[in-house]
């Protein structure tokens, strides 16, 4: 990924952050992010509620349940999760 400066938004100490367009929106919008936490870090995460869900979500949610800290999440967006 390609560093650029923040020109919108704020910055938190600890923590990298990267954005991209990978193609998931049609807009060419960046829709991709990878934040990185230099030391170990809680995270917490909201899902859907529909009956029917992706494996990557349940993916999702079971490593949360088994891990502690993480260093790193990947956030996308403009797709749906279930029903895949």
């Amino acid at each position: 990924m390609k560093k650029t400066n923040v020109s919108r938004g704020f910055r938190v100490p600890g923590f990298t952050t990267a954005g991209i367009s990978c193609g998931i929106k049609a807009d060419k919008q960046k829709d991709l992010a990878l934040i990185f936490s230099e030391g170990p870090a809680i995270a917490a995460g909201v899902f859907t509620t529909n009956k029917v869900v992706s494996p990557t979500v349940t993916w999702c949610r079971n490593k949360l349940k088994s891990s502690k800290t993480f260093r790193a999440i990947v956030v996308n967006s403009g797709n749906a999760n279930a029903c895949t």
